[in-house]
């Protein structure tokens, strides 16, 4: 866990000889992540606070001296791991390509493949909670809307740079394609773990990718 934490550099600035400080956010940490996967398994209203407690390896005490309840813990676990898997996912690899056409086909390829580490029978984490959570409560609601305007934003300008080079149709609306994408990929999504099969995901990658191939000029 600490190695992890190290590599992302979550304690940069946290000064060696101080330990409370490097054990602090290590706990903050091992709480994050074990709050993030006890909701992926349970739900957040069914998550038990317990039970993340006995994953992360701390006390009571020491969840609330981070959190000041299981609505901030659940929210900061889900927000740190869905940014950094949409950032790493899509947001990060789209700012950097020239083809996004073709990004966009290797991104969907690696759910598909299912080498995000992500079982599509029980379905995407981000997705759940937003099935579970949207409509009841306004912190989750506010989150949920401000990561897909972060998501269609990224595709959105991608493609904006591909009609500037050439590698994108200069008469799509790109804000228009980026909100298809991410519905018709979420829209999958939820069709794999409702169906409980697989090929209902490469049966629509077929005719999602000659659907990406007609954007080009």
């Amino acid at each position: 866990m600490a190695e992890n934490i190290e590599k992302a550099g979550l304690l940069a600035a946290v000064p060696v000889h101080d330990g409370r400080l490097v054990r602090g956010s290590r706990t903050r940490q091992a709480l994050l992540d074990a709050a993030f996967f006890e909701i992926y398994e349970q739900g957040f209203r069914s998550a038990s606070l317990n039970e993340i407690i006995r994953k992360a390896g701390c006390t009571k005490g020491s969840l609330y001296h981070h959190f000041p309840d299981k609505h901030a813990l659940g929210l900061a676990a889900v927000a740190e791991h869905t940014d950094a898997h949409i950032g790493q996912t899509w947001i990060e690899p789209l700012a950097r390509t020239n083809d996004p056409l073709t990004s966009i086909r290797l991104i969907i390829l690696r759910y598909a493949n299912e080498t995000l580490g992500i079982d599509p029978l029980r379905g995407c984490p981000f997705q759940n909670l937003t099935q579970e959570m949207s409509g009841l409560d306004e912190d989750f609601q506010s989150y949920f809307s401000t990561l897909f305007g972060r998501w269609r934003g990224a595709i959105a300008a991608a493609l904006t740079k591909g009609q500037a080079n050439g590698t994108v149709r200069k008469d799509i609306d790109p804000e228009c394609v980026a909100t298809l994408v991410v519905a018709s990929h979420q829209g999958v999504v939820s069709m794999i773990k409702a169906t409980q099969d697989k090929n209902v995901g490469h049966a629509a990658a077929t005719a999602f990718f000659d659907y990406l191939e007609s954007l080009r000029p």
